[in-house]
């Protein structure tokens, strides 16, 4: 039986729609026990179907009715760490509940889970084929859990842009302006690959240029932008540039970048499904099915493959395959609806 973890104390604010504090002072929070206490107000980490977090802030969705879900943002330094222990007790009680109603249907042994080797978070596998890799719906993670993972793997999900599986990095959205008497600023942070960089940083550097002021911002992402790719990739070098054929539409360039890749990581659901995305826009949609086939082999669980797979299908004319594959996931995904 795992250990239970300390309590982790922390101190908050409660934000508007707008993001705005509620208060001038901030309230005191705790989680301890599987439950998130803010303030006078306590919510079962089992409770709740969402747990969002950017920067500093955290949105939470909870069930407040029949049908109907309710939210909380709050705001706290310790935001990365909450989601974290909120996930793996949520996952831990779904993974249990769902444990014991394979029990209770005499299915018991049917049962298969295994820790994320990012965040700790439950990964519930019953039904689904063991591959060499799975993935973490809480964090975003692929993980490769039967072999050595290549070293850089650890760094790479799906850009929150494209949602191409790259080397996703924080990058500030910043505009400056000023009309007459008014002036003021907009900023925001996000996480996307180099190929979405380079085109956030164009337009940042055109769009600043009028008022001076934004321009070192945008010329210090467009450096970043254009900068320490092959440095940082490892196994995956060629990754971005394959991913920027894509964005580009050259789509031949774009296939023969994630082959060359995998030669050198050897498997990854990750690269496979850009393949199969890179395939799909380009109309090819027979390789792009086989593509997502070949991603769910090396991850069983890969959610992202799998959507893509369950529209292509029905197209080609596969429907056996298709019904298959939706058994598989329709018992893997009660797991969160059973909770």
């Amino acid at each position: 039986m795992t250990p239970a973890a300390e309590p982790l104390e922390f101190k908050f604010y409660f934000l508007d729609e707008a993001g705005n504090a509620k208060s001038f002072l901030r309230k005191k929070g705790r989680f301890e026990d599987g439950v998130l206490h803010l303030d006078a107000m306590e919510i079962p980490a089992a409770a709740m179907l969402d747990v969002q977090v950017l920067e500093d802030r955290m949105l939470f969705s909870v069930p407040t009715g029949e049908e109907e879900l309710g939210s909380v943002l709050i705001k706290l330094s310790q935001a990365a760490d909450l989601k974290k222990r909120l996930d793996a007790a949520r996952s831990r009680t779904w993974a249990d509940n769902y444990k014991q109603k394979l029990t209770d249907e005499g299915r018991g042994a049917a049962y298969r889970e295994e820790d994320c080797p990012r965040c700790g978070a439950v990964l519930v596998l019953s039904d689904m084929d063991r591959t060499p890799q799975v993935y973490c719906n809480f964090c975003g993670g692929l993980s490769t859990v039967d072999q050595q993972p290549p070293p850089a793997e650890a760094k790479y999900k799906l850009c929150d842009d494209c949602g191409m599986y790259s080397q996703p990095s924080k990058f500030t959205v910043f505009y400056f302006y000023f009309l007459l008497v008014v002036y003021g600023w907009r900023s925001r942070t996000k996480w996307c690959c180099k190929a979405c960089m380079r085109s956030d940083s164009w337009k940042m550097l055109f769009g600043n240029l009028p008022f001076l002021l934004g321009v070192p911002v945008a010329v210090t992402q467009l450096v970043r932008a254009y900068s320490g790719g092959k440095l940082v990739e490892g196994q995956f070098a060629g990754l971005n540039g394959a991913n920027v054929a894509a964005r580009k539409q050259n789509w031949d360039a774009a296939t023969a970048g994630y082959r060359k890749v995998l030669e050198s990581v050897g498997l990854s659901a990750g690269v496979k499904y850009n393949m199969g995305l890179a395939l799909r826009q380009a109309g090819r949609d027979e390789q792009a099915a086989r593509a997502f086939e070949l991603s769910l082999k090396d991850c069983a669980n890969y959610t992202p493959a799998y959507a893509h797979l369950r529209e292509l299908l029905p197209a080609l004319g596969e429907e056996e395959k298709l019904a298959e594959l939706q058994r598989q996931w329709d018992e893997a995904e009660e797991q969160g609806a059973e909770a």
